[in-house]
């Protein structure tokens, strides 16, 4: 906690004309500012400070007792104001099925900051004022949204993330639409607060893929399937019209949410073959040649490659891909799905209605997660951002208004689910019966 200001104490002695500044600078309250969690344990200090200096001067009894009771109320409310004055600075890890309400609510609640945008997944709102709590200070919110599997590690193990502002600390917040027990991580040492409905899906784009023309569903055998037999399958195996082309999986990578997601609901285990367009940096990268077989200094830029990094870190990534490649289908949230053609899965389509129904089965609870303890635990002033954006990403109109950021996302607001699910991929259960 910072010590209070001269001006502080100066208006204390304007309003009392009782004390000294010097009072204020006794080792005891500076040993209070500098290391006690809260401000009733300053302020207790304080008080007892300032009555014994009265009690020095034989003045308490000259003192009018409404006359002391104003003196202490101005004493706390100037201290207070000052001693709570201090920038905050939030790092929001984690999944990118989101990103667009989490930059969207961020500038709802910050007023006069300035934004800065390394990529899709990472963006930093500096130097703002948390509308409501101007007494924070100066506000810096950094997203490094670069997956949910990700976000929960470096989380747990406050690993730093590169920040938009060339900047890197660790996060003190991760947002995930995996539960941390599916990837292998004890959740116990989380506080969890689910704030939306994630539906995870396939999806192609029409332009690039006119053999796929009549593909419209994937049962959970073809979509297994596709995983793990991507870039040796003809189009008429799903439903296409050739028995020559070739269909790519375009996938993401373990440290993501739709990863773990679909894989847990598809029943896939083992390592999926996702394909990519080569690149320079491919080409040129001596490890992923000989690993490969030498398949990237043999092809051209642009030419459809097995993805040497397992998958792509963003769903933006993905969609990129679907661009260029002919007979792709991808893997991404629904904040993805974009213009591209969204495929039914066991017959029923990712809609918000279905997945609240139950029919739709491939979803996932986002959840945000902060450590209960230890290095990375949010301070209180960080616990005031997270509620701020909590309470901005959950607001019932929000998530209910058409046309808006939630809307075009397709994501399902919690309280319209007539479903529920204890696990990852487990089975769905009724709510209302």
């Amino acid at each position: 906690m910072p010590s209070p200001t001269r001006e502080a104490v100066q208006s204390i002695r304007e309003l009392t004309g009782l004390l000294e500044v010097s009072q204020f600078t006794k080792p005891e309250i500076q040993f209070q500012l500098a290391s006690s969690a809260s401000v009733g344990a300053f302020c207790f200090v304080l008080f007892s400070d300032a009555w014994t200096g009265l009690q020095n001067r034989n003045i308490r009894t000259e003192m009018h007792p409404m006359k002391r009771i104003l003196f202490l109320t101005a004493a706390l409310a100037a201290l207070y104001s000052t001693s709570t004055k201090a920038d905050v600075t939030l790092v929001v890890d984690g999944g990118n099925a989101s990103r667009n309400v989490l930059f969207d609510r961020a500038s709802n609640i910050l007023s006069g900051f300035s934004v800065v945008v390394k990529d899709a997944n990472t963006r930093s709102y500096l130097n703002g004022t948390l509308v409501g709590q101007p007494a924070l200070g100066k506000v810096n919110i950094h997203f490094a949204q670069n997956g949910a599997t990700l976000g929960l590690f470096n989380l747990r193990d406050q690993v730093s993330e590169a920040l938009a502002d060339n900047s890197a600390a660790p996060p003190q917040l991760a947002v995930s639409g995996a539960a941390p027990e599916t990837v292998g991580i004890d959740g116990s040492g989380f506080s969890a607060r689910a704030t939306l409905v994630v539906p995870f899906g396939y999806v192609k784009n029409p332009a690039k893929s006119p053999n796929l023309a009549g593909l419209t569903n994937l049962t959970q055998r073809q979509a297994a399937y596709l995983q793990s037999a991507s870039g040796t399958l003809p189009s008429v195996f799903f439903g296409g019209s050739s028995t020559t082309d070739v269909v790519y999986a375009v996938g993401r990578d373990t440290g993501a949410a739709v990863r773990q997601i679909i894989d847990a609901n598809i029943y896939f285990t083992g390592t999926p073959s996702f394909y990519t367009t080569n690149r320079t940096a491919y080409i040129t990268n001596a490890a992923y040649n000989a690993a490969f077989s030498g398949v990237f200094s043999s092809n051209p830029v642009g030419a459809p490659v097995p993805s040497p990094l397992g998958g792509h870190n963003s769903g933006a990534l993905v969609v990129a891909d679907l661009i260029v490649l002919s007979n792709a289908i991808g893997t991404v949230s629904s904040g993805d799905f974009g213009t591209n053609t969204v495929l039914s899965y066991e017959g029923y389509a990712p809609t918000p209605q279905n997945v609240a129904k139950g029919f739709y089965p491939i979803w996932g609870y986002e959840r945000w997660f902060y450590k209960n303890a230890g290095a990375g635990q949010p301070s209180a002033n960080q616990l005031i951002v997270i509620n701020a954006l909590f309470n901005a990403v959950t607001d019932s109109t929000y998530q209910h208004t058409p046309g808006n950021l939630f809307d075009a996302g397709k994501f399902v607001p919690l309280g319209d689910l007539q479903v529920e699910r204890t696990s990852d991929g487990g089975p769905i259960t009724s709510i209302l019966y």
